[in-house]
């Protein structure tokens, strides 16, 4: 779970204000954090919150045993477990070269 809405409050932005800082509409931007956002959008939105890419998938209060993203051929995939992290390695490996 993405915590941009978190991080959007904390810092004290409207969605609307974020959308614009970012140069999306508010309906692209809901689409984005609600679906699967690209890793250049993912840049975008921590840029203007003034985070780092992965600050955005850290619970605030993390209990999981880790947290692993993983970039591959530009598809971001998150993992709060090894068993998750090792699923998405063998996903990957099944992938065509």
């Amino acid at each position: 779970m993405l915590r941009i809405n978190e991080i959007r409050k904390e810092k004290g932005f409207t969605l609307k204000e974020l959308a614009d800082k970012i140069g999306i509409s508010l309906s692209g931007i809901n689409q984005q954090i609600s679906g699967n956002p690209t890793l250049e959008t993912l840049e975008k939105i921590a840029s203007a919150l003034n985070v780092e890419v992965w600050e955005l998938f850290t619970p605030s209060v993390s209990k999981e045993e880790l947290t692993a993203l993983v970039d591959h051929r530009g598809r971001l995939y998150k993992a709060n477990s090894i068993e998750e992290l090792q699923g998405i390695i063998e996903e990957i490996k099944k992938e065509p070269v």
